[in-house]
């Protein structure tokens, strides 16, 4: 990623020095880029649980199974805040799209609380909520 910022902050700066106009580009990515990385990151916060993405989609509530979904909705969307819901649901084996949006904001509540429960499985992953700062 941090090459092309580079390319995106020489470009923005060529163009205020040829046209005059201040502007701010943003990289786009397409969907399915998007979806295959939110995939590959969510394979792999599972695997530091010692699970996999099919263990924890199964729609018991059983062994935590719900944390672990919420923990993997908020770093997709924080990753890719342009995801839809709706994939992100997907991919954990729920078609509820506004069942994601209430995960993902009690799972910052918890995080917010200190909850117990919840850190257990927060700690394994807390480097992928800051992962995208980096790319």
């Amino acid at each position: 990623m941090t090459v092309i910022h580079h390319i995106i902050s020489q470009a923005q700066s060529e163009i205020h020095q040829k046209a005059g106009i201040e502007v701010m580009l943003m990289p786009r990515f397409s969907n399915r880029l998007v979806e295959e990385d939110i995939k590959q990151t969510f394979e792999d916060m599972c695997t530091c649980w010692g699970v996999n993405l099919r263990w924890v989609s199964d729609k018991s509530r059983a062994n935590d199974r719900p944390i672990m979904r919420k923990l993997l909705w908020m770093v997709g969307k924080r990753k890719h805040p342009n995801a839809s819901y709706c994939f992100l649901g997907n991919l954990t084996g729920t078609n509820d799209h506004a069942g994601v949006i209430k995960g993902i904001r009690n799972g910052y509540n918890w995080l917010q609380v200190q909850d117990e429960k919840f850190l257990k499985y927060y700690e394994p992953v807390k480097d992928y909520f800051e992962e995208h700062l980096y790319q």
